[in-house]
């Protein structure tokens, strides 16, 4: 989850976990579905394709949020009651008490037990059940109809709206508050080891702000965007591919016996298995139709996402040769820093530290020179950055020529330039980490893009 009040509940879930028990269904799925309704809210009104009134949605949110909320907090008291070594959470469920005295009673119980809770926090808490209970029950009446005066003045008391098509933002951050308190105050009831400390004033967890929903989308966001949709353009082809090379009587593994595709070579596996897909395609398979225009938007999306690094001008048709050159010698020759260990420098360090430290780390260079390794180390550094996966050279190489195969002038140079990228950006990195060379694994991109457009 990547908002903080994502992270509070995760580290309120691992001190529920902390004590030694198994985690109740419920306890474990209240927790989740309240931090989902947080990351939903903040999708849905940060979505670069949807404008939101964004004070009708905080006010649904509040009222879908009240409702978990309750639900949760009720189920912890309720399972804790046995694992409770102050003897504080029965309070609760004493019989034949109104909802008041039964907080009231709740709060007072853990002041007397040396843990001063914060009043605020259960008073906001009993304000919100009403709110949650007037929506569970789509009224403020009583089963008598008479208007339930009582609860009423005491949510306007504690701020909150009486009319729940007016909740705020705010008020959403203050359900997330007290939910977050009442959970830490419950589970600390049942920690051993934890001792009532009479001095300690009002122990509560702090308010934090809501995740920001200005729905702005920062410059440094598109790249990120566009390596996305990329990413789930490529998921979407595979299973259009899946479908199609494995459709009835005619999938890719028919010609062969379960003798035969054990001792088949994995690399060989594939090849059959795409070219099957191929087949269908040519054989016009209805699964590999792209309706969706998923080529070109995906043409799109890396041209926009290569616009965007700055990165990728670093690498023109000279500097790509000589490092690739330079790697596949390297990891030939074992030729690695000592240990695998290159200390970092600034991106703006002399060439004449650079040459020093390079010197230090490498123990012997083969027929390499110094400068040779050190432009290569620094364009493989760039290049495992610009393409962090192989998710584009999958796509471009094998996926769109099976899909498009009409524009296979187009995936072949791309290609050609992304496999030669990824490959010095994983050379990189292996020489770095000690692990074997990448040749092998791209080269079969670049025999597959071969095989799969040489017809065109």
């Amino acid at each position: 989850m990547s908002s903080d009040k994502a992270t509070n509940f995760q580290s309120l879930k691992l001190v529920v976990r902390g004590i030694q028990m198994k985690i109740d269904e419920f306890t474990d799925t209240y927790s989740d579905d309240l931090i989902h309704l947080q990351e939903a809210r903040t999708a849905l009104l940060t979505h670069p394709l949807r404008n939101e009134n964004s004070d009708l949605c905080n006010a649904s949110f509040c009222r879908i949020y009240s409702i978990m909320m309750i639900g949760s907090i009720e189920a912890m008291l309720e399972r804790w009651c046995e694992r409770d070594n102050f003897n504080i959470l029965n309070e609760y469920f004493a019989p034949g008490i109104s909802n008041e005295n039964r907080i009231k009673n709740l709060r007072e119980v853990f002041v007397e037990k040396g843990i001063n809770v914060q009043a605020k926090v259960f008073e906001d808490y009993l304000a919100i059940k009403y709110i949650r209970n007037a929506i569970v029950h789509a009224s403020w009446k009583t089963a008598k109809g008479k208007l339930k005066q009582d609860q009423l003045d005491w949510i306007n008391e504690r701020g909150f709206p009486t009319d729940t098509r007016k909740l705020t933002s705010k008020d959403l951050e203050r359900f997330e508050w007290v939910n977050e308190n009442m959970m830490f105050y419950i589970a600390l009831t049942g920690l051993d080891g934890v001792r009532a400390r009479p001095d300690l004033v009002d122990i509560a967890i702090s308010p934090s702000p809501l995740h920001n929903t200005n729905g702005i989308i920062n410059q440094s966001d598109w790249p990120k965007m566009y390596w996305s949709n990329i990413e789930r353009i490529s998921s979407e082809i595979s299973k259009m591919i899946e479908n199609a090379a494995n459709r009835p009587a005619l999938g890719w593994a028919c010609d062969f016996t379960e003798v035969q595709l054990e001792k088949m070579p994995n690399d060989k596996l594939e090849k059959q298995f795409y070219l099957s897909a191929l087949s269908a395609k040519k054989d016009n398979f209805d699964g590999l139709v792209d309706n969706n225009n998923l080529a070109a938007n995906a043409l799109m999306c890396w041209e926009q996402f290569v616009s965007q690094i700055p990165v990728f001008e670093a690498f023109n048709e000279k500097t790509v040769k000589l490092a690739l050159k330079t790697l596949r010698v390297m990891l030939q020759n074992n030729i690695h820093p000592k240990d695998h260990i290159l200390p970092p420098l600034s991106k703006d360090a002399p060439f004449e530290i650079k040459e020093k430290l390079f010197s230090m780390c490498f123990e012997h260079l083969g027929s390499l020179t110094i400068l040779e390794i050190i432009e290569a180390y620094d364009l493989g550094e760039k290049a495992k950055f610009a393409i962090g996966n192989i998710t584009p050279l999958n796509l471009f190489a094998i996926q769109l020529p099976i899909l498009a195969p009409e524009r296979n002038d187009e995936w072949r140079q791309k290609t050609l330039y992304i496999a030669d990228i990824f490959e010095i950006g994983q050379s990189w990195y292996s020489s770095i980490e000690g692990h074997s060379s990448p040749q092998s694994t791209i080269e079969f991109y670049r025999e597959m893009n071969a095989l799969l457009t040489k017809d065109s």
